[in-house]
């Protein structure tokens, strides 16, 4: 059984959608003997997710989100490449765990029925597998636009690109299905346990897939009907219809609990343990910019020194002084905490000093950096002769929606519609985030739309979702909002797919169905 868990493990589904796991036939003493107890089901679903969790940790490290990073100084060559729309950052990403992804979803569709047991009983597997897929052809779709469409566990055959809307149906398609899961305070595991973490997808996981699939629908395939489609699956989360969400209390609750794990307001998230935290430190670490502990490399690295920072003028700029934010999210925009080393060994922020306290040299008052204290449960190392700590990894999930997100994402869906109502949701993580009433929207600001995206840019800062805020919004919004190379894009450019990924060069072996986007091409003939 081993060997068969470490096979499904293993995919070999290579870029070019050839190549996938050769499940073996029907009638081999493996394959009839391995669906007989929920814990090969249980087994099925880790496979599952170690593979997801590959996507959504990598993923962070991709151009997109360098080029949509909030950041004012930047040496680091990975981003500055891909603020310039360079191909040898865009054609070196893959698609490949995306596939591999999909592949361990299919083989639990197609397989699912062989167990002994009632269908209602494992019906909870496949629908965790149908999400599964949605939320990897949505975010192929979001990636590189044109991807193939695969069909199932055992088909090997040679596969074209599909067109964005073609695959944006085959999302939604999952995505519906996948709705049909229990709450998450309903979902088991095989021994009738709740699950414990909000990485199992649920009812209300498949409501925001569908929430932000229809909000880019309606805006890349110009369908307005969708806006309200997705403004029904965020009503649906926000009046606890699929199941219970609420607010953090305070910006500081939504640095020290919601983004830590298995908060109210987190509707899934992508799980790592501790252990796993310490030991990979290019997950979930470097793609946090301007932390406060300066990185020596990407990724074990010495070539690629990360330094991205942030100012001080900015942030203040970004948040201004009532913002509770502004304090909860960022280290010394105005000096008034303390980063300090206690006992050489933990590193914390504080705004009061203790016996053992030492105040960790670089932060004072003349320091011109923000650095994001956002992320803050982490790990920290230091020997002797180091002047300043080495970052280790955060103690903390990745969470991917919550219900700050949503409330926003309907606004947004409102605005576009013309319904006053938008307003309503803007000032609801308006309130939360300055603690009253006295700062709500107000039509001196003017454009409603973009006073929505300004709060989803404070609100959802360092989550990765910027990119695909400002390409939602339009394609102004994409040139006066990102930097270098975006600005100076045409339409046609666009409309050739310069907002999506290159198809990776190893897409093209042993598959002559496979084509370049147009605009990449250019760059690769």
């Amino acid at each position: 059984m081993k060997n068969y868990i470490f096979m499904l493990s293993v995919m070999l589904f290579l870029s070019g959608c050839t190549g996938m796991i050769d499940v073996q036939p029907e009638n081999s003493t493996t394959f009839t003997n391995y669906f007989r107890a929920k814990k090969d089901a249980e087994a099925l679903l880790v496979t599952m997710h170690s593979t997801l969790r590959e996507v959504m940790f990598n993923d962070i490290y991709g151009p997109h989100h360098a080029a949509g990073g909030i950041m004012d100084q930047i040496s680091a060559t990975v981003v500055t490449s891909a603020r310039r729309l360079d191909p040898s950052q865009h054609t070196s990403q893959r698609w490949r765990y995306y596939y591999e992804t999909i592949n361990s979803a299919d083989i639990i569709i197609d397989n699912i029925h062989r167990f002994p047991f009632p269908a209602e009983e494992m019906e909870p597997y496949r629908l965790q597998a149908c999400f599964t897929k949605g939320l990897m052809y949505f975010m192929l779709a979001q990636r590189w636009g044109e991807v193939p469409i695969t069909r199932g566990s055992t088909n090997f055959d040679k596969l074209a690109k599909s067109s964005v809307s073609d695959v944006l149906d085959e999302a939604e398609r999952w995505a519906l299905q996948a709705l049909e899961l229990q709450v998450f305070e309903e979902l088991r595991d095989e021994h009738g346990n709740p699950r414990k973490t909000k990485q199992y997808a649920s009812k209300g996981a498949a409501a925001a897939l569908l929430a932000h699939l229809y909000a880019w629908r309606a805006s890349i395939e110009g369908k307005n009907e969708y806006w309200e489609e997705a403004e029904k699956y965020c009503t649906m989360i926000m009046n606890n219809e699929v199941g219970f969400y609420d607010l953090a209390k305070s910006p500081e609750q939504v640095c020290s609990e919601v983004l830590s794990r298995n908060s109210v307001e987190s509707i899934w998230e992508v799980y790592k343990s501790t252990e796993e935290r310490i030991a990979s430190k290019i997950y979930f670490s470097e793609a946090f910019f301007g932390f406060p502990v300066r990185m020596d490399s990407w990724g074990g690295n010495p070539a690629k020194k990360m330094d991205m920072e942030i100012s001080k003028a900015r942030v203040r700029m970004m948040y201004d002084e009532a913002d509770r934010r502004r304090d909860a999210f960022f280290l010394v925009t105005d000096a008034k905490k303390l980063y300090v080393i206690k006992n050489g060994e933990e590193y914390t922020v504080k705004t009061t000093l203790e016996e053992g306290d030492v105040v960790y040299k670089q932060y004072n008052n003349t320091y011109t950096k923000a650095f994001p204290t956002k992320f803050r449960k982490s790990y920290y190392t230091q020997n002797k002769d180091q002047q300043e700590p080495t970052f280790r990894g955060f103690d903390m999930c990745k969470v991917h929606w919550r219900l700050a997100d949503i409330i926003l994402l309907r606004a947004e869906c409102r605005a576009r519609q013309n319904k006053p109502s938008a307003i309503e949701d803007l000032n609801k993580i308006r309130k939360r985030a300055y603690g009253n009433d006295e700062h709500g929207y107000k039509a001196s600001e003017g454009d409603l739309q973009l006073a929505i995206f300004r709060e989803r840019e404070k609100e959802l800062i360092f989550e990765d979702h910027r990119y695909y805020d400002v390409v939602r919004n339009g394609w102004d919004y994409v040139r006066r909002e990102l930097p270098e190379a975006y600005t100076l894009l045409s339409d046609q450019e666009i409309l050739d797919g310069a907002l999506y990924y290159a198809t990776d060069l190893n897409a093209f072996e042993n598959n002559d169905l496979m084509r370049q986007n147009r605009y990449w091409n250019q760059f690769l003939q």
